[in-house]
């Protein structure tokens, strides 16, 4: 009986190890594991460059105002799209901020 005890402790402590295991094992996802090869018709206002790591693929990730799109990095319109996206942002770096400055004059007598 005590061995019985035994072994159905050791076949819990077993499983229960497996679960912890098996859990932090799951990922969750949020990728692009495919991507299209259509150019986007609505406004692009950012993109980031996600790289291959299975089940993500390599791909031009363009922000649009209602989502995120997964396009194929060999396309010339992306790398055409990518080029006019970082001139912009070139651009409104370099483009000095507008200061006013007000001269004031004093009199001396």
């Amino acid at each position: 009986m005590q061995m019985c005890i035994r072994r159905l402790t050791c076949l819990a402590f077993l499983v229960g190890v497996i679960m912890v295991a098996s859990a932090s094992e799951t990922k969750i996802i949020k990728c692009c594991v495919e991507v299209s090869d259509q150019s986007i018709t609505a406004p692009i206002i950012g993109y980031r460059i996600q790289r291959k790591n299975l089940p993500c693929v390599r791909a031009v990730i363009f922000k649009t105002a209602e989502r995120e799109i997964c396009s194929h990095w060999k396309q010339d319109w992306v790398f055409e799209k990518i080029k006019e996206l970082e001139q912009l942002r070139r651009a409104q770096k370099t483009t000095p901020a507008t200061t006013t400055t007000s001269s004031l004059s004093t009199t001396t007598s």
